[in-house]
């Protein structure tokens, strides 16, 4: 059975997401003990800008890239893909550069918090990009064990360069730049290894740029709205009270986050298979997979936000300190939503693997409006971060059930049941039959 289990495509996946999990609770835990509060919220600051354009770039090409690569007719087309996906995404670095450039000259933003995301966010995004696009050409085809073990490398290196921090006692500048270093060299690694692919350069790609464009616009509105609506908090808040009350709020929710982590393993594997199961038009099929994987899903995050909810102060403690016990509340509040993770994911793949792209976007727009005024809502009306993290949750409850809606010709009526049967036992059931 463990044989088997080990064969598993998803086993794979959550074992590398498992692992990156891990890594990411000591690097979260490693930069709040080891710099001050206002240091460890721009550095937070830094990554909510950087994954806000990364999701951006990655909205417009990942999501396209790895739809069409799936049901491409031949090598010569995947190549020209490929070779289409290098090109948009160096084409959109060089015009977020320009963007930054523009708004950083010409708008004066005197907040410290966003001081090491003004300098060093476009490095990031061109350092990272050989990484990226590794992972989305092992994703899309189906290389998931390469894909798994890739996904390691950097989080390991990184922890390895926190650990040699707790000695060399660097400033956040530098570790700032070891850390698009290590991004750049795990990009290198899939060249070396021959893992990453170049595609086709010397022939006339605007069709193909144009196909993925086409559908991209949308998949790209919704990544990048999508992250909006997780960053706007820390946007706010950073406005509103600066960046020491941006790292009370990161710890709980780089914890959530961190929860999340399976809900992606099991997305990034489900997209293609989704995506097939739609176009065969098998929406039984589809539909008792959506249960399944929700169903497993909440299973499995459940157990972590009971631990979460029932003990925070000792485990915010361990991560940040004394100087994050406000944060204790916090993680209690985020549980709430984060039991909402698995339907909110699922609905929007759904909706991108029915060829909805226009309504996700549509959806997670609605959302984003929604957290934003929610969140203004509650620092005007003096509830602080518990008001903001509140909101959060109440967001996700709405966009779930707009996204119940336009799936209603897929999912039909909402069943609890089927979240059991489909998921929890048809699981436990299949280990049983191969133990």
């Amino acid at each position: 059975m463990i044989k088997k289990i080990l064969r598993s495509n998803t086993s794979w996946s959550l074992i590398s997401n498992g692992i990156t999990a891990l890594l990411g609770f000591l690097n979260l835990g490693l930069i709040a003990h080891q710099f001050s509060k206002e240091d460890a919220g721009k550095w937070f600051m830094l990554l909510t800008v950087y994954t806000l354009f990364e999701l951006l770039r990655s909205g417009w090409v990942q999501t396209p890239f790895v739809r069409y690569y799936v049901v491409a007719s031949g090598k010569e087309d995947q190549a020209k893909l490929t070779g289409a996906s290098w090109q948009l995404l160096l084409m959109f670095t060089l015009i977020i550069t320009l963007v930054l450039f523009c708004v950083f000259t010409f708008i004066k933003i005197d907040n410290t918090a966003f001081s090491l995301a003004k300098k060093f966010a476009v490095l990031w995004l061109f350092s990272a990009l050989p990484y990226q696009l590794l992972q989305w050409q092992l994703q899309a085809r189906s290389l998931f064990k390469k894909l798994s073990l890739i996904r390691m490398l950097f989080p390991i290196a990184f922890t390895v360069l926190l650990l040699v921090q707790l000695k060399m006692h660097f400033a956040i500048e530098t570790v700032v730049l070891l850390y698009a270093l290590l991004q750049f060299l795990a990009g290198f690694v899939g060249v070396f290894l021959g893992w990453l692919h170049f595609g086709k350069w010397r022939t006339n790609l605007s069709a193909e740029r144009k196909l993925l464009s086409n559908f991209g616009k949308y998949s790209m509105i919704t990544m990048v709205t999508a992250s909006l609506l997780r960053s706007s908090d820390q946007f706010i808040i950073a406005f509103w009270l600066g960046p020491a009350a941006v790292a009370v709020y990161s710890i709980p929710q780089k914890l959530i986050e961190a929860i999340e982590i399976p809900v992606r393993s099991f997305a990034s594997i489900a997209i293609p298979k989704a995506t097939s199961l739609f176009q065969e038009r098998k929406i039984d099929e589809l539909r008792r997979f959506f249960y399944n994987q929700c169903g497993l899903l909440t299973a499995i995050i459940l157990p972590l936000l009971i631990v979460l909810f029932v003990f925070p102060s000792p485990i915010v403690h361990l991560l940040g300190g004394g100087k994050y016990s406000e944060s204790s509340i916090l993680l209690q509040i985020f549980c709430f939503y984060a039991a909402l993770i698995p339907l909110d994911r699922y609905c929007g793949l759904l909706l991108d693997a029915g060829n909805r792209p226009r309504i996700n976007t549509l959806k997670v727009i609605a959302m984003l409006i929604i957290n934003v005024a929610l969140d203004i809502a509650a620092l005007w009306l003096g509830l602080g971060l518990y008001g903001v993290a509140a909101g959060s949750t109440i967001t996700f409850l709405v966009g779930i059930i707009i996204g119940w809606i336009q799936l209603k010709d897929i999912l039909a009526a909402f069943k609890m049941n089927l979240f059991w049967k489909e998921g929890v036992q048809k699981t436990i059931i299949s280990l049983r039959n191969h133990s």
